[in-house]
């Protein structure tokens, strides 16, 4: 038989397989949920042309259902709805209590009879199973939200997701005054997303951070999905969906007050380790007052055509931290945070719908990064800076019943300003250097003193989006195909150096050290300068074929950043070092990455009745460019060189004649080439050929199964493959890459602080160490050219199993849980050995704590929460449950909250002086990072709240216990053991924090 290759053939085919390839699951940034439903007779038969009704939050809304008696409501607020079905000599169908949640579909069958003019109520919610859905994360909803105890922060919430590892634990608020730092499924937290009414409010430069912070109480749903098919999620990270509420039909309003009081918690109670043989805490952390209050209020400023909604809150965040025996004031962590929002919603037309949007949150903190290890002067005050607010202008069209488009336009204002107590309370950040000795000084044993850091930085983000949905069918199947195009920029205008632009580390009081011997950075700050630009695009179909659901998926991905000018004066100490520069903007590299991400799944519903899902899912994901790349060190805009010192009249200056050594050069420098220092052309880093985005290839395997109508158990297996990580690779000759390798590193066996070449001692249980130290090659010169390229010879790896319960409120009871167990692995090779040094080393940041070691990985959370500076993210384990009782006759809400973990490695550091000169802290416990930990984390919190009527009317009284079983685990070591010297320092391993005792809160709402 002659085969004929018709070219309409061979475009069908082609637009079939982009289709199948470009599909997609529910939205990443979800603001709403749909309703899809079929209208049937009681056999089964579909029932075309009947009139679909919704009513609920917002207009209402009808459909006439197609051939096949389908119909759907798309887009909707998250809430409660009821739809009706009515055809002419069939009757009429009510369907009530249908649950909507963000990014989730509800699949609903409504009946009618033939022939009998009667009202049919149906009782029974949609189905907690949803066959759209490929992913994993949770849905919190309101009524969680409202009755299970928190800390009343989204933070919180994330601590509840299965896969998310957390950097704290917050006891009845003490820690919301701060954002936490968090990991999920392996992805830190720089690829995590923050939406707050489908506004992108990330923070690039602090990149994975939220512009703001919350009023819990305006939220009327969070979303955190950790994984799957839907292409408009660019990173691997968690993506967390916030929404606020909205104004209905119903004019509807609420007020509380809430307190926490430092009289009504548990005595705190000091570990006797701190107390004997020596005593070096005097008070452990605990709170001293949390009191959190706000309003809200929301209905119809035209009733089914224009709904506002306004709230306004404020908490005042009290906390003493943990201090030292003999201090004169207590160290003291306060934060204040106000909080506005508004909504106006609008029925413009039938087929046109308005929303506007407006948030401001306003943060002022005194004594920032307050412990141990940063006594009061040393802390930072946090205000805002800039023009504060994120607006949202949104507008959505329905052209026909299958085909919406929906476009937004949002900017986003973020500021604030960071100024240490030491410097007399500058109101203005130059003041510091010009105020009197008030230098950093850093004693022995890693405890700062007279001032830190200064900052100052506004981070504008704007955003546009363009998304659109149509249905339609080919034979059986029917398709949902989205797609979808935005564009957003995120700057960067800051400035920050240090007091008298040098920072002294004090070895008084090491063995044969002389009295005010020290380690001096002198630095040169410029004002950073530049902006990121991303582009996406995505395409894709979800293919319902009986119980049988396809995805899949295609996003496109450009990021770039660009750069202005930048110059800044001479150092006062060291101009021939650091002279005065301009960098112009317009320097050669800059970082542009271009990606594509397929995503495919699919979901199987076994039998007629579907109780049980069948999933599996590939996803590739691309990383966020932010800051966290590495690309602002293209602009060399913060200099530093390192010198010994001796600070002979003690007075914490160092001037040019107490440098040590002048002559000789420094033994240590960052961001420029000693031998040229006036040189700007490109700096010292470069963008190597061919640097592209990080990667993510993901599978998921997951069944779940509905264990009662109201009950649904699931369990997935995930594994995830990150590759392509950023590097700044060291390079003998600047452009030409010549990559330092392991042959140019040699043991440091002529070291006398190391025994043949290795660090050696015990740790503190008693087990001894020894771990290999190498030293550049004679001849081989220090590095000081870089380039930003792809690690090679690095990857890591993530096996996780997880297990998660959710029963929605019935009978009286809900519950939501899950339980993690996980494997999150890296591997290193030669190649991969950062610029070439095959040492243990440990990283302040990056994407280990040990990059150059084979084994579990433990991501350091201090280069970004001060507070947290000995906190290594890595657990095997951990489980969390949630739930509500509604208690009977007393109409008494009993809510409670589970959440434990396997503890966190302990990174113990051995510094060393290497005879090259560079200085390197390696961990005492490598290869394996994970054989120190803390112990078991548990924490149990119960609330008890009672409703009063009265009429329309009422009010919730509620009490609080948090940390029920007044656990007092150690949550922080001093993670230092050796100094430079080779002296043991005797604050190591000393305890930096412990749980917070147990606490109770007490509030009220109207």
């Amino acid at each position: 038989m002659k085969r004929y290759r018709s070219p309409v053939l061979r475009l069908t085919v082609l637009a079939s397989l982009m289709v199948l390839l470009t599909a997609v699951g529910a939205f990443a940034q979800a603001t709403s949920g749909n309703i899809f439903g079929v209208v049937q007779t009681r056999d089964g038969s579909p029932v075309p042309g009947a009139t679909v009704t919704l009513t609920g939050p917002g207009a209402m809304q009808t459909f006439i259902t197609d051939s096949q008696g389908r119909f759907r409501f798309l887009n909707l607020s998250p809430g409660s709805y009821q739809v009706r079905a009515e055809l002419a000599g069939m009757g009429t169908a009510t369907r009530g209590g249908i649950g909507v949640s963000l990014g989730r579909s509800s699949d609903v069958t409504i009946p009618l009879v033939p022939a009998l003019e009667q009202a049919i109520t149906v009782t029974a919610e949609a189905p907690l199973l949803d066959v759209r859905k490929t992913g994993t994360g949770a849905t919190v909803t309101q009524l969680e939200l409202e009755e299970v105890p928190s800390a009343r922060d989204p933070w919180v919430i994330l601590q509840q997701v299965p896969g998310v590892m957390v950097d704290r634990l917050n006891v009845g608020g003490n820690e919301s005054g701060q954002q936490t730092i968090f990991v999920a499924k392996g992805a830190n937290m720089f690829q995590s997303t923050f939406n707050i009414d489908g506004v992108n409010e990330t923070d690039m430069i602090a990149t994975g951070a939220s512009a703001q912070y919350y009023d819990f109480s305006s939220l009327s749903e969070i979303q955190v999905t950790t994984g799957g098919t839907d292409p408009r999620v660019q990173t691997p990270g968690a993506q967390i969906n916030l929404v606020t509420k909205r104004g209905t039909n119903d004019w509807a309003g609420s007020a509380r007050y809430l307190v926490t009081d430092g009289e009504w918690q548990s005595e705190p109670q000091i570990k006797q380790e701190a107390l004997e043989p020596v005593r070096y805490i005097g008070r452990p952390n605990e709170i001293n007052e949390v009191i959190e209050w706000g309003l809200e209020v929301g209905g119809p400023v035209l009733r089914d055509r224009l709904w506002l909604w306004g709230a306004y809150a404020d908490q005042d965040i009290k906390n003493f931290v943990a201090q030292p025996p003999g201090a004169t004031v207590r160290y003291n962590d306060d934060t204040i945070l106000q909080t506005m929002n508004w909504k106006l919603n609008a029925q413009i037309t039938r087929n046109n719908s308005f929303v506007g949007t407006y948030n401001d949150n306003a943060k002022l903190k005194f004594g920032r990064n307050a412990g141990p290890a940063r006594p009061p002067e040393t802390t930072w005050n946090q205000s805002g800076f800039g023009p504060p607010g994120i607006y949202k202008l949104e507008d959505t069209h329905i052209f026909t019943p299958n085909f919406y488009l929906t476009g937004m336009y949002s900017k986003v204002n973020l500021g604030f300003q960071l100024q240490p107590r030491g410097d007399q309370d500058c109101s203005v950040g130059e003041c510091a250097r010009t105020l009197p000795p008030s230098v950093l000084g850093i004693a022995q044993g890693g405890v700062w003193r007279n001032s830190f850091l200064s900052f100052s930085g506004l981070r504008p983000a704007e955003q546009l989006r363009l998304d659109g949905s149509t249905f339609f069918e080919t034979g059986p199947a029917n398709h949902e195909l989205k797609f979808g195009f935005g564009y957003r920029t995120a700057g960067n205008t800051s400035t920050f150096f240090w007091p008298q632009d040098q920072t002294i580390i004090d070895l008084t009081g090491l063995s044969g050290v002389p009295d005010g011997l020290g380690i001096t950075w002198f630095s040169l700050s410029y004002n950073p300068n530049y902006e990121y630009q991303y582009t996406d695009l995505y395409v894709g179909d979800v293919i319902m074929l009986g119980n049988l659901t396809l995805h899949a998926g295609a996003r496109y991905d450009q990021q770039k950043s660009t750069f202005g000018d930048v110059s800044g004066g001479a150092h006062p100490l060291l101009p021939e070092l650091m002279p005065a520069l301009t960098i112009p903007g317009d320097l050669p590299d800059t970082v542009s990455w271009t990606s594509v991400s397929p995503r495919l799944g699919v979901t199987y519903a076994l039998g007629s009745e579907k109780r049980t899902l069948l999933r599996a899912a590939y996803n590739r994901y691309a990383d966020h460019l932010g800051s966290n790349t590495g690309a602002a060190s293209l602009q060399p805009y913060y200099r530093t060189v390192t010198f010994y010192t001796l600070d002979a009249n003690r007075d914490d200056r160092i001037t040019r004649d107490e440098i040590l050594d002048l002559a000789d050069g420094p033994i240590d420098w960052f961001g420029f080439d000693p031998a040229n220092p006036g040189a700007i052309s490109g700096g010292t880093t470069r963008v190597a050929s061919g640097f592209g985005a990080p990667s993510t290839d993901e599978l998921i395997l997951g069944v779940e199964h509905e264990l009662l109508p109201q009950f649904v158990a699931g369990l997935s297996y995930s594994r995830r493959s990150f590759d392509n990580f950023v590097v700044r690779r060291a390079e003998k000759t600047q452009g030409a890459g010549d990559w330092y390798t392991s042959a140019d590193y040699m043991l440091d066996v002529d070291n006398t602080n190391l025994t043949n070449g290795h660090a050696t001692g015990t740790l503190p249980d008693g087990t001894p160490y020894s771990v290999p130290v190498y030293t550049l090659r004679p001849g081989v010169d220090r590095p000081v050219f870089f380039a930003l390229t792809n690690r090679p010879g690095y990857e890591q790896t993530y096996d996780g199993v997880e297990l998660s319960l959710t029963k929605r409120m019935a009978n009286r009871w809900m519950l939501r849980g899950g339980a993690t167990w996980l494997k999150w692995d890296q591997s290193v090779s030669d190649e991969g050995f950062l610029n070439g040094d095959p040492t243990n080393f440990r990283l302040g940041t990056g994407s280990s704590g040990c990059s150059n070691c084979n084994g579990p990985v433990a991501v350091p959370v201090g280069a970004i929460s001060g507070a947290k500076g000995a906190v290594f993210l890595n657990t095997e384990w951990m489980y969390t449950l949630n739930g509500v009782y509604q208690i009977p006759f007393i109409e008494t809400n009993l809510g409670f909250s589970l959440n434990s973990r396997q503890g966190y490695p302990n990174l113990y550091g051995h510094a060393v002086r290497v005879t090259d000169g560079s200085t390197k802290t390696v961990i005492a416990t490598a290869p394996d990072v994970g054989s120190a930990r803390l112990d078991t984390v548990f924490q149990l919190d119960l609330r008890l709240a009672k409703d009063f009527r009265f009429g329309p009317a009422g009010v919730q009284v509620a009490i609080d216990m948090f940390n029920v079983t007044n656990e007092n685990t150690v949550l922080q070591r001093h993670p230092e053991l050796v100094s430079t010297t080779g002296a043991r320092i005797t604050t190591g391993n000393r305890i930096r924090e412990q749980h917070s005792p147990r606490v109770f809160r007490v509030g009220a709402r109207l």
